[in-house]
């Protein structure tokens, strides 16, 4: 079943792996103070509604209109396939078949120690279509399931977890992969950057810049409903990883955040789970506020 979302948003530069990776093949990763030049891990964005964003932070794009300050990005497409296996999972297969490359923007708390460093929307309209695709895997009571939300006013978060520990988590995830590798946007801006830091353009024939879980990742997906004014907009789907913690020597000293795997050159996108897990969080959340399972 393939389903096409509103928004899609990897931060890799919540990759302590990939910024080493990056600044033991020459690159000045994120900032140089001497020369004063960025060389920034870009987040990979699409979204189906018109973005826009300062012109400072929009690091590559096909198609764009600019007044100078600001970039306007016309709307993008892409999608995730959702296929079950015979022994029960269900892997999730972003596509980024329109999208564009972002700087991060100013953040409090950085990066590398964020839980969530992967996420993707899908239209509420979706929820009957997966209920129905899922429905030999669905787990009636929901024993073993907890909800807790977030957000002020109109807009509310409501997700979904599994087992009493598993809040920062959502449900078990038991592989992933994303990464860099064969985005046409992602190659072209680090051959420029290659050029600006002094790097040989043929070691970028090495350089991993993908991640795919390890045995000892400790990771999770947030499967929620995203409310406006009392009514279900939005199904979000939010990767996370926060066990090991590791350390790496960055420009200016030593950086310590969660460890987003083990590096690879991978052009592969999927998120694993448990289909019973899946529909179990999502009919869990869509009981929240007292309703039916919609």
């Amino acid at each position: 079943m393939e389903l096409e979302p509103l928004r899609m948003q990897v931060f890799f530069p919540a990759s302590l792996e990939i910024q080493e990776e990056l600044l033991k093949a020459g690159f000045r990763v994120p900032y140089d103070k001497e020369s004063g030049r960025k060389t920034p891990i870009p987040v990979v964005v699409s979204s189906r509604e018109e973005r826009r964003i300062r012109r400072s932070r929009l690091l590559k794009a096909r198609d764009f209109e600019s007044d100078g300050k600001f970039a306007m990005l016309s709307g993008e497409k892409t999608s995730i396939d959702f296929e079950l296996t015979e022994r029960g999972f269900l892997v999730l297969r972003p596509k980024p078949i329109e999208y564009h490359l972002e700087e991060m923007g100013f953040v409090s708390v950085p990066p590398r120690v964020w839980g969530t460093w992967a996420s993707f929307s899908l239209p509420f309209s979706a929820y009957d279509e997966l209920v129905d695709f899922l429905a030999d895997f669905r787990n009636d009571d929901g024993n073993g399931f907890y909800t807790a939300s977030r957000g002020s006013g109109g807009r509310i978060e409501v997700y979904a977890y599994k087992g009493r520990k598993g809040k920062d988590l959502g449900i078990p995830v038991f592989g992933y992969s994303l990464g860099l590798h064969g985005l046409t946007l992602a190659e072209e801006y680090f051959l420029e950057k290659a050029k600006e830091n002094g790097v040989p353009e043929e070691r970028l024939r090495y350089i991993k810049l993908g991640l795919r879980k390890r045995r000892e990742t400790k990771a999770g997906l947030k499967v929620g409903l995203i409310w406006e004014n009392g009514r279900p907009v939005e199904i979000a789907l939010k990767l996370s990883t926060t066990e090991p913690r590791i350390r790496i020597q960055g420009l200016y000293g030593e950086l310590v955040g969660k460890s987003r795997g083990e590096l690879a050159r991978t052009e592969e996108w999927y998120i694993v789970i448990h289909a019973g897990d899946f529909i179990t969080a999502l009919e869990t959340v869509g009981r929240a506020f007292g309703g039916k399972s919609y």
